[in-house]
Protein backbone atom coordinates (compact mmCIF):
# COMPACT_ATOMS: atom_id res chain seq x y z
CA UNK A 1 0.00 0.00 0.00
CA UNK A 2 1.44 3.37 -1.01
CA UNK A 3 0.60 6.61 0.69
CA UNK A 4 0.75 9.75 -1.41
CA UNK A 5 0.28 13.18 0.09
CA UNK A 6 -1.04 15.91 -2.18
CA UNK A 7 0.91 18.95 -1.04
CA UNK A 8 1.20 22.25 -2.90
CA UNK A 9 4.60 23.06 -4.45
CA UNK A 10 5.06 26.15 -2.26
CA UNK A 11 4.45 24.12 0.89
CA UNK A 12 6.83 21.43 -0.35
CA UNK A 13 9.59 24.00 -0.87
CA UNK A 14 9.12 25.69 2.49
CA UNK A 15 8.63 22.54 4.53
CA UNK A 16 11.55 20.79 2.86
CA UNK A 17 13.93 23.69 3.39
CA UNK A 18 12.99 24.15 7.05
CA UNK A 19 13.04 20.45 7.86
CA UNK A 20 16.31 19.98 5.96
CA UNK A 21 17.95 22.89 7.79
CA UNK A 22 16.85 21.66 11.22
CA UNK A 23 17.87 18.06 10.61
CA UNK A 24 21.06 19.18 8.86
CA UNK A 25 22.07 21.32 11.82
CA UNK A 26 21.54 18.38 14.15
CA UNK A 27 23.28 15.96 11.79
CA UNK A 28 26.41 18.03 11.34
CA UNK A 29 26.53 18.97 15.03
CA UNK A 30 26.42 15.27 15.84
CA UNK A 31 29.16 14.68 13.26
CA UNK A 32 31.36 17.14 15.16
CA UNK A 33 30.55 15.36 18.43
CA UNK A 34 31.51 12.10 16.71
CA UNK A 35 34.90 13.54 15.86
CA UNK A 36 35.40 14.63 19.46
CA UNK A 37 34.34 11.21 20.79
CA UNK A 38 36.72 9.43 18.45
CA UNK A 39 39.49 11.81 19.52
CA UNK A 40 38.77 10.90 23.16
CA UNK A 41 38.87 7.20 22.23
CA UNK A 42 35.21 6.64 23.15
CA UNK A 43 34.56 4.36 20.20
CA UNK A 44 31.40 2.70 21.53
CA UNK A 45 29.62 6.01 22.10
CA UNK A 46 30.89 7.30 18.75
CA UNK A 47 29.45 4.26 17.00
CA UNK A 48 26.06 4.69 18.72
CA UNK A 49 25.98 8.37 17.82
CA UNK A 50 26.88 7.52 14.22
CA UNK A 51 24.03 5.00 14.01
CA UNK A 52 21.55 7.49 15.47
CA UNK A 53 22.74 10.25 13.15
CA UNK A 54 22.39 8.16 10.00
CA UNK A 55 19.03 6.73 11.09
CA UNK A 56 17.51 10.16 11.71
CA UNK A 57 18.79 11.45 8.37
CA UNK A 58 17.46 8.43 6.48
CA UNK A 59 14.03 8.68 8.11
CA UNK A 60 13.87 12.39 7.38
CA UNK A 61 14.75 11.91 3.73
CA UNK A 62 12.17 9.15 3.49
CA UNK A 63 9.52 11.48 4.95
CA UNK A 64 10.50 14.23 2.49
CA UNK A 65 10.16 11.79 -0.41
CA UNK A 66 6.59 11.13 0.73
CA UNK A 67 5.90 14.89 0.58
CA UNK A 68 7.23 15.18 -2.96
CA UNK A 69 10.25 15.78 -5.14
CA UNK A 70 10.39 19.51 -4.40
CA UNK A 71 10.37 18.81 -0.67
CA UNK A 72 13.27 16.40 -1.09
CA UNK A 73 15.29 18.84 -3.20
CA UNK A 74 14.70 21.80 -0.90
CA UNK A 75 15.42 19.54 2.09
CA UNK A 76 18.79 18.71 0.55
CA UNK A 77 19.37 22.42 0.07
CA UNK A 78 18.50 23.08 3.71
CA UNK A 79 20.84 20.29 4.76
CA UNK A 80 23.71 21.83 2.78
CA UNK A 81 22.92 25.31 4.12
CA UNK A 82 23.14 23.98 7.68
CA UNK A 83 26.46 22.32 6.81
CA UNK A 84 27.84 25.60 5.53
CA UNK A 85 26.64 27.43 8.64
CA UNK A 86 28.28 24.94 10.99
CA UNK A 87 31.54 24.87 9.05
CA UNK A 88 31.64 28.65 9.29
CA UNK A 89 30.80 28.54 13.02
CA UNK A 90 33.21 25.75 13.98
CA UNK A 91 35.97 26.72 11.59
CA UNK A 92 38.93 24.40 11.69
CA UNK A 93 38.00 23.19 15.19
CA UNK A 94 40.96 24.71 16.99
Amino acid sequence: MTVSLAVSPALQLCAGAVIGAIVGYGYFSALWWNVLLIDRRAAARALLLFAARVTVLALTLFALVKLGALALLSGAGGLLAARRLLIKRIGDGR
